[in-house]
């Protein structure tokens, strides 16, 4: 496998509710395989809250890391689709380890009453 003949997966969380709690997820690549972060798809199905703190999804090698991905959804509409590649700090590093677990952290927005739900899609490239 190469860079030009990649194996590319999407990692689909559908409708989350971030506005309940935050919760984290993990995934792994194909043995031996390193990975590159093409981007990541936040799709909101109802209006996200940020009255205290913004609601967020976080990627990164251990369970509240961030080291790959920060990104924070801000009060994103119902409807409305935010890709990590569309600001330039929300993918803090692309590359991905190879045979390590990679943690995937939504962090749900405070204050007021939480709010906001998402299909959200990482996508990978594995080679």
């Amino acid at each position: 496998m190469s860079y030009s003949e990649p194996i590319t997966t999407v990692y689909s969380y559908g409708n989350h509710d971030f506005g309940t709690a935050s919760e984290t997820f993990r995934f792994k690549g194909p043995a031996g395989k390193k990975g590159y972060l093409v981007d990541v798809n936040v799709s909101a199905t109802e209006t996200f809250t940020a009255t205290s703190s913004e609601g967020a999804v976080k990627i990164g090698s251990a369970e509240a890391g961030a080291q790959y991905v920060n990104m924070g959804l801000g009060t994103l509409a119902d409807k409305a689709t935010q890709n990590a590649s569309d600001t330039a700090a929300d993918i803090v590093l692309r590359d991905l380890p190879a045979d390590t677990g990679i943690w995937v952290q939504f962090l749900a927005p405070t204050g007021g009453t939480p709010a906001g739900m998402a299909d959200v899609q990482i996508i990978v490239n594995w080679y």
